[in-house]
């Protein structure tokens, strides 16, 4: 199953990948080709690796195929600037599963008309926001949102599953990779809202993929860059930018996150 949106005509699709601009590749392939001994990801005191970005994605991932979650399913996933945000965007995008990253700062309204658009069928949040304090909110978000079963939280709450739980886990048997096509929604991002509540924009894994290569050229990476995540990870700079840091992972790069 695939996420319905409006693809780019077939001329253009054509001419963009005899240019060399789609590569066909998925956004996975940003970790898991990376060198596994070099940091990814620095988190105040913590550090992650390629290879354990990637081994916790993979938890992950099994976890929420266990729960029934499929290529073409839809998250919504609101979290502050901390290194599962990554965790989390990689393991759905393993997955096949498009999520789209609420800003922290985003509240009742903004995250109902994202579940009321997408349908998701996993909320993943963290305690420290005031809206998942209790079990209040999500209730009211199943009422709108009718694929909505299951909730995971970053810390610990009494009313749904820890993230970090199950991040420190053991995975019980192997993943089955199953990321949506290339030319298919690999994620939806938002839109400024200037006049509302932000639209969600669907991305594919190849223009996107694109768009990490270009803003690694225009902004002069190298393989000594090191990127301090200050702004929201879920905002479209820090975006193409923190995944252009770990595209240059041959050599030293690290991506730094500025917890917000």
């Amino acid at each position: 199953m695939s996420i319905a949106y409006t693809p780019w005509p077939e001329s253009f699709a054509k001419l963009y990948r005899e240019k060399g601009y789609w590569t066909d590749r998925p956004l996975i392939d940003l970790i898991d080709n990376a060198l596994q001994d070099n940091i990814a990801v620095i988190c105040g005191e913590r550090s992650l690796s390629y290879q354990e970005l990637c081994y916790q994605s993979k938890l992950l991932a099994v976890y929420l195929q266990d729960l029934g979650l499929r290529t073409g399913d839809t998250a919504l996933v609101q979290l502050p600037n901390i290194a599962e945000f990554y965790v989390v965007f990689f393991a759905l995008i393993r997955l096949g599963v498009a999520p789209v990253n609420a800003l922290f700062s985003h509240n009742r309204n903004e995250l109902t008309a994202y579940a009321e658009q997408i349908a998701p069928k996993i909320l993943i949040a963290s305690n420290e926001h005031a809206l998942f304090q209790d079990s209040t909110f999500f209730k009211a978000l199943t009422m709108s949102a009718n694929a909505l079963q299951h909730v995971l939280l970053v810390g610990q709450s009494e009313w749904a599953e820890s993230l970090d739980a199950i991040l420190h886990s053991s995975a019980s048997r192997v993943l089955t990779p199953s990321p949506s096509a290339a030319d298919e929604v690999a994620f939806f991002q938002l839109s400024g809202g200037s006049t509302g509540t932000p639209k969600l924009i669907p991305r594919t894994h190849n223009d996107y993929f694109f768009s990490v290569r270009r803003s690694a050229e225009i902004c002069h990476l190298t393989a000594d860059t090191k990127y301090l995540c200050a702004l929201p990870c879920a905002h479209n700079f820090p975006m193409r930018l923190s995944r252009c840091v770990w595209r240059f992972s041959c050599g030293w790069l690290r991506g730094y996150v500025a917890k917000s």
